[in-house]
């Protein structure tokens, strides 16, 4: 014995429950999980970590390069509500919101073709789970 289980058959997945794993958790990926693509869900968790984090810190250098201070001089933690404050900040953070409600709407385009997906290959796999057993004959 090698140690290798068998593959467990995929079970079919609730369109309904996705969505709402989409809808309340989706900033943690949990729809894509609950799908079985894992690997899909980390890298929408770390899209949605970078690209506001890039965007932010590439938005200050660039400003800062062209000579627009989002605060009068050196920046300091106390600066941080002034920046907040400031228009070219409200614009970076909107843009950056838009950004991401459309990662989220193409996500939920996608959850739907996925939960689809998901439900044909596990009908595929029962189908071919039943052809592969043996009839049973009742013992007595």
């Amino acid at each position: 014995m090698t140690g290798e289980t068998a593959p467990r058959p995929r079970k079919r997945k609730s369109l309904f429950v996705a969505f709402l794993l989409w809808f309340f958790l989706g900033i943690v990926a949990a729809h894509k999980i609950y799908l079985g693509r894992g690997r899909e869900g980390v890298k929408l968790l770390l899209a949605y970590f970078f690209i506001p984090l890039g965007a932010a810190a590439a938005a200050i250098i660039v400003l800062h390069a062209f000579g627009v201070r989002l605060v009068a001089g050196p920046l300091r933690p106390e600066d941080l509500q002034a920046l907040a404050r400031s228009r070219p900040f409200a614009l970076l953070a909107a843009l950056v919101t838009a950004v991401l409600t459309v990662i989220w709407i193409w996500d939920f385009r996608v959850l739907v073709r996925q939960v689809r997906e998901h439900n044909e290959a596990a009908a595929r796999e029962e189908r071919a789970g039943k052809r592969e057993e043996p009839p049973r004959v009742p013992a007595g």
